[in-house]
């Protein structure tokens, strides 16, 4: 009998690593200190521990855009698309990753642009159609000095937080407003992701990536991790938010499939009869 991962391999769902890009979620996990946030609490409900029977059951509450999470559509966008309208094939999504780690270290405004994405199509060719631009700065490992990842020493936790001082002072790595108008005129992509803790810099001021991309219906993936396990190409991006009805974003476990030959192909011959798709992957695995 063949086994299960052999079959999401022989289908094309699984051809290579699996990489987790989430933090872990915990009460210092990081997020954007709306005024008013409500803080990761988790309390338990209900549990029972004896007779060598085990049974709890909890309550949690918390902000949407917690640690590694989803921005919808809707966030920056108001008759888009919320975390329940998001089609799935767009949350399956071919991977262009670009690498500007060596660039942020020696600014930590960096904004990626235009001439990033020409040096990636230099290297790899043409950008998939469907694609997720993901963008490695190397800021993630900065993620548990708080300090350090925002720029500023202010607590984003403390509920007495002087946004505006904070949002003054704010300094990391972020995505070009031109790169953000270059993707939506000349590209077709289903969103992007970054390592750090948003899709514009903190520099950026009044969020020109957000509305540019999600005002077309683009998503954002904010606060990533392990981006450099991920090659710069064919890999594949997996990350399915719940279907919360009206849902502006949510903390969420984004996978990458570093190898997806199979993927790529059958996504490319999505007309072809099941078993024809059966016989390329099949001979795929050969090679």
């Amino acid at each position: 009998m063949i086994s299960l991962p052999w079959l999401m391999m022989l289908f094309g769902v699984v051809g290579g690593e699996l990489v987790d890009l989430s933090h872990n979620v915990n009460e210092d996990s990081l997020n954007w200190p709306i005024t008013g946030y409500q803080p990761l609490n988790i309390s338990t409900l209900a549990t029972l521990d004896e007779g060598g029977y085990f049974y709890i059951s909890k309550d949690i509450t918390m902000t949407e855009h917690l640690g590694t999470h989803m921005d919808a559509p809707y966030h920056f966008g108001k008759f888009n698309w919320d975390l329940s309208k998001i089609p799935l094939d767009k949350l399956v999504a071919p991977v262009v990753k670009l690498n500007v780690k060596s660039k942020c270290e020696g600014d930590r405004d960096y904004t990626v642009g235009v001439e990033d994405l020409r040096d990636w199509e230099s290297q790899h060719g043409t950008v998939p159609s469907g694609a997720v631009i993901l963008v490695e700065t190397g800021w993630s490992e900065k993620y548990t000095d708080m300090a350090d990842y925002y720029g500023s020493s202010l607590d984003v936790k403390d509920p007495e937080l002087n946004y505006t001082q904070w949002a003054s002072e704010i300094s990391f790595p972020g995505i070009s407003a031109e790169l953000a108008e270059e993707l939506i005129n000349n590209y077709d992509i289903s969103g992007v992701g970054v390592d750090t803790a948003s899709i514009d810099a903190g520099k950026a001021g009044a969020f020109p990536v957000h509305f540019t991309l999600q005002m077309q219906n683009k998503y954002g993936l904010e606060n990533l991790c392990c981006l450099d396990k991920v090659p710069a190409a064919g890999a594949t991006l997996m990350a399915f938010p719940p279907k919360i009805e009206g849902g502006s974003g949510l903390t969420i476990r984004p996978v990458v499939d570093t190898d997806s030959r199979y993927v790529y192909l059958l996504n490319s011959t999505s007309k072809t009869t099941v078993f024809s798709s059966f016989v390329i992957a099949l001979l795929l695995l050969l090679v």
